[in-house]
């Protein structure tokens, strides 16, 4: 008796509780609640994830309005020259690994579509991305130009290939000093000698006698085509083929060489070698008729067995590095 009263007693709480229906439990207001708060917090959380982005439409946006005519003639001149974007990530530490070299095929609503030329494989996601693009220098009204910084607006990938890219228009285009490491400047030639093999050949460069180099006695080797080398760093050289003549490996921009790099130690009066793929980034009449040749190191080459193993490089060659300074001090 007393478990049914006691049953009984609950089961009057319960229809109390919920004797006027539904108006004590609003959904919709609850959920109207939950919104108000979750929905300027998302909204945040967007605007400080996407704080850059918006900081560089809203000045380029006013930048657009300031200076029209002289931005649209210094993108004109790009997509008519054809000239060649080096395209790097970017951040506030600096310049990153390079992404490609390109051409701006076209400039329309704000947006640069690259032709591309030469594509490193890349893993990461450039969309929204900030990257720099270094170009061969040039002068607009008095002012000199070779850089920009800007974000990835689109980009089709496949795999690790990047297939097409798209960047936004800059805020403005400006100077930058674009190298990175301190060269060394050679003060005789014969300290640095180079070999150098089409890019092509890399898996058999070794059984093959060089395409060009530079020779031990330059004095009495008169007017024969040879290598000289003028500065080198961790992440490239400046060289000259002189008196060029017969058959030469294709010396044009982002074309690749296979060199093999041996550096006067003057400690141990030795030579010591390395073995890189050297990208032309330009090239330029030297004196005599000479062509000037600066060149990027992209790839370290370590013999493993029978055959060479190429590791990619991102800014410079640790190992030359190291060398070049340890023979300055």
């Amino acid at each position: 008796m007393l478990n049914f009263t006691t049953q009984l007693d609950y089961l009057r709480d319960v229809q109390r509780t919920f004797g006027s229906g539904s108006e004590r439990l609003d959904l919709f207001g609850v959920f109207t609640q939950i919104l108000s708060v979750a929905i300027p917090v998302v909204a945040v959380m967007a605007a400080w994830y996407y704080r850059h982005i918006f900081a560089f439409a809203l000045l380029r946006f006013f930048a657009r309005l300031l200076s029209p005519r002289s931005r649209r003639i210094v993108e004109n001149y790009l997509v008519s020259k054809g000239i060649m974007l080096d395209v790097y990530m970017y951040s506030s530490d600096g310049v990153g690994r390079m992404l490609c070299n390109a051409r701006v095929e076209s400039v329309a609503g704000g947006k640069m579509k690259l032709q591309l030329v030469n594509v490193n494989p890349t893993s990461l996601h450039l969309k929204n991305k900030r990257v720099i693009c270094f170009t061969k220098p040039f002068a607009y009204s008095g002012r000199k130009i070779n850089a920009f910084v800007t974000f990835v607006s689109h980009m089709v990938k496949r795999g690790t290939v990047i297939k097409e890219l798209s960047l936004q228009t800059p805020i403005r285009y400006r100077f930058v000093i674009r190298r990175k490491h301190s060269r060394q400047r050679v003060a005789r030639e014969g300290a640095i000698r180079v070999k150098a093999w089409d890019g092509q050949k890399r898996k058999t460069f070794w059984m093959s006698r060089p395409d060009i180099q530079t020779v031990n006695n330059p004095s009495q080797y008169g007017t024969n085509m040879r290598l000289s080398v003028e500065n080198i760093s961790a992440g490239g050289m400046r060289m000259f083929v002189l008196h060029p003549k017969g058959s030469l490996p294709p010396l044009k921009s982002g074309k690749q060489l296979i060199l093999r790099v041996s550096v006067w130690n003057p400690k141990t009066k030795k030579f010591t070698y390395f073995n890189v793929i050297g990208t032309i980034r330009s090239r330029f009449k030297g004196k005599g008729g000479s062509i000037g040749l600066g060149i990027q190191f992209t790839a370290e080459g370590n013999k493993v067995g029978g055959q060479y193993v190429w590791k990619t490089l991102h800014g410079e060659m640790k190992s030359l590095a190291q060398f070049l300074e340890k023979t300055k001090e």
